[in-house]
């Protein structure tokens, strides 16, 4: 086999295995798209919000483009959920403008920028202040503060919001209603164990979400409900992984294939090799199939761990498997506990127009 022959095979392997990881939607994907914007639009004029929601993230999960993303941030506007609104709006209007993409793309991104812009002022925030012992444990509704940023204002959704610390000199809960625009404090005394128990348990108001999505900043630290099943840890560590060890040997045996093909290629002319080039060619050629083998194996093991990422996670109380599964959208449940959705990785490919 001449060297220029292994070369293009292990080029060709590097790019099969690249193509088949960021794949576009098939014909079959693109029409659930459709299906599921327009079941959104419909529940959206039916004011079905909290149904609309579900649809439009379908839809965007599928393709993953800016009209998709602008139809599911404007849905969580709608509900108020204001904090979900503007990260999705955010992630649009970050999204890379492709070559030959229809020019609704663009329009979209441009009115995802204009919702970002709307909603950042209308955002409430809290700001919590832990008195009588150092806390271990800061949650909103739930969705765990980390310590190192308690002083910053918390970004939150309009609505009764509850608020807990923990630390070794006992438990604090506190409610506390928050509107758009708010920014306010709240204080958290520690005291004896079990005073938490008696602090009456908040009803949420019409309207919001009941769980607060929290964040800081632009970027938002965020906590999803519920624990990772053990196929999904497995397929998560063992895939990436699997993915690390095979691109990684994939690389070092296609220089390797890389340098013996350079070290032939005096020795052969129009394909023709020299009879001392012979064994320099054969492992040329062993280690480029091992370096193919090594790349898909790798690129299996990527999206093994892709897959495990995207797993619903299991509740971790007494909740409905169904409702902690629809709590995985950005730690945050529609108003009418019918249950909201989670965005995953950031996909990638084009698709059609909606």
């Amino acid at each position: 086999m001449a060297p220029r022959t292994i070369r293009s095979l292990l080029v060709a392997a590097i790019l099969a295995v690249s193509g088949a990881a960021g794949a576009a939607p098939s014909l079959a994907e693109r029409e659930a798209a459709r299906r599921f914007m327009d079941e959104g639009k419909a529940r959206l004029k039916a004011n079905e919000v909290a149904r609309a929601i579900e649809s439009f993230y379908k839809a965007h999960e599928i393709m993953h483009v800016p009209t998709t993303g602008l139809a599911l941030a404007r849905a969580h506007a709608a509900a108020g959920h204001l904090v979900e609104a503007r990260e999705v709006a955010q992630e649009v209007g970050r999204m890379p403008r492709e070559a030959g993409e229809p020019a609704v793309f663009d329009a979209a991104r441009k009115h995802a920028r204009e919702l970002d812009a709307q909603l950042q002022p209308r955002i409430p925030t809290l700001r919590l202040r832990v008195t009588g012992g150092a806390p271990v444990r800061v949650a909103v509704d739930d969705v765990e503060i980390p310590l190192a940023r308690l002083a910053e204002p918390v970004a939150v959704n309009p609505g009764t919001r509850v608020v807990t610390a923990k630390g070794a000199g006992g438990e604090a809960r506190r409610a506390i209603e928050i509107a758009e625009r708010d920014a306010k404090e709240l204080e958290l005394p520690l005291g004896a164990p079990g005073e938490a128990a008696k602090a009456p348990a908040a009803k949420p108001s019409p309207g919001a979400a009941p769980r607060a999505v929290v964040g800081f900043g632009d970027d938002g630290d965020r906590r999803a409900a519920g624990e990772r099943t053990a196929l999904a840890e497995i397929l998560m560590y063992g895939g990436f992984g699997l993915g690390v060890v095979g691109l990684g040997a994939g690389a070092v045996t296609g220089a390797m294939t890389f340098s013996k093909a350079s070290d032939v290629d005096p020795l052969c002319e129009n394909g023709v090799c020299a009879p001392e080039a012979k064994r320099d060619l054969d492992r040329a050629s062993t280690l480029a199939d091992i370096s193919t083998i090594a790349f898909v194996a790798g690129g299996v093991g990527v999206v093994l761990g892709v897959i495990g990422c995207l797993l619903p996670r299991r509740p971790t109380s007494a909740e409905p498997r169904a409702a902690a599964w629809a709590w995985t959208f950005a730690g945050g449940r529609s108003a009418d506990g019918r249950g909201a959705i989670r965005i995953g990785p950031a996909g990638s490919g084009v698709g059609g127009t909606f």
